[in-house]
């Protein structure tokens, strides 16, 4: 598995606006007109990342990748291990004919297991994808309600996400990037949410990593016990 895609993975509850980071330094900030009555501005990128639903999902995320990682780091030493044997040994195992066809043999089983092992990375990112949506979809399944709740109470008559608005990337402290948003802070519920959520007290179910061979073979053993018509 490339480190790429498991540091992709590992971000993915840290959904923020894809505005460019312009800004190294706090700029002087705006004066914003008065706030649209009715309009309020989530950023829901921000309550995934900030809330501690989020966060708790993101640290499963990330102990799952790890699994993962540990898994196919441990096959990809073995495999490494099993390829210089076979190369410290090409001279003396091939100095026969038939100890060549022996060791060509030993080969072609090692690289059959490279790329069975290939394949299983492949479908450990493809699952670790799967399971990320898993992850957001179960906190957004807790924030939806508090979302409603907020919306309610501060008579929004629209919510317009925040990612879609012009924002832009400082530094904030201990050099932590900040996305600055430009709207009237007023009309920004997304504190609000996030206060919400972390006060409701819900619990995300466990999330397991997604296998994907297990529904494949559970589909096809559904498939095959249908009544034909």
């Amino acid at each position: 598995m490339t480190k790429t895609s498991l540091v992709a993975l590992a971000g993915v509850l840290a959904l923020t606006a894809a505005g460019q980071s312009f800004a190294q330094t706090a700029p002087t900030p705006p004066s914003f007109g008065a706030a649209i009555p009715g309009q309020c501005v989530l950023d829901t990128g921000k309550a995934l990342a900030d809330s501690k639903l989020g966060q708790q999902a993101n640290a499963r995320l990330a102990q799952l990748q790890a699994q993962v990682k540990a898994e196919v780091s441990g096959e990809s030493e073995a495999l490494q291990a099993e390829e210089k044997q076979l190369q410290d040994t090409q001279k003396t195992a091939t100095a026969t004919e038939a100890g060549k066809k022996q060791w060509e043999g030993k080969v072609q089983a090692w690289a059959a297991k490279g790329e069975a092992w290939q394949r299983k990375v492949q479908l450990r990112e493809e699952e670790l994808r799967y399971t990320s949506q898993v992850a957001i979809n179960a906190v957004m399944e807790k924030m939806i309600p508090q979302i409603n709740t907020v919306v309610t109470q501060n008579k929004c008559s629209m919510v317009v996400r925040a990612e879609g608005l012009l924002q832009y990337q400082m530094t904030g402290p201990n050099n932590q990037p900040v996305e600055v948003v430009y709207v009237n802070p007023s009309m920004d519920i997304t504190a609000a949410v996030v206060q919400k959520m972390d006060a409701s007290g819900d619990q995300l179910p466990q999330i397991n990593r997604v296998n994907l061979e297990q529904q494949a073979a559970q589909a096809q053993a559904a498939q095959g016990a249908a009544p034909k018509k």
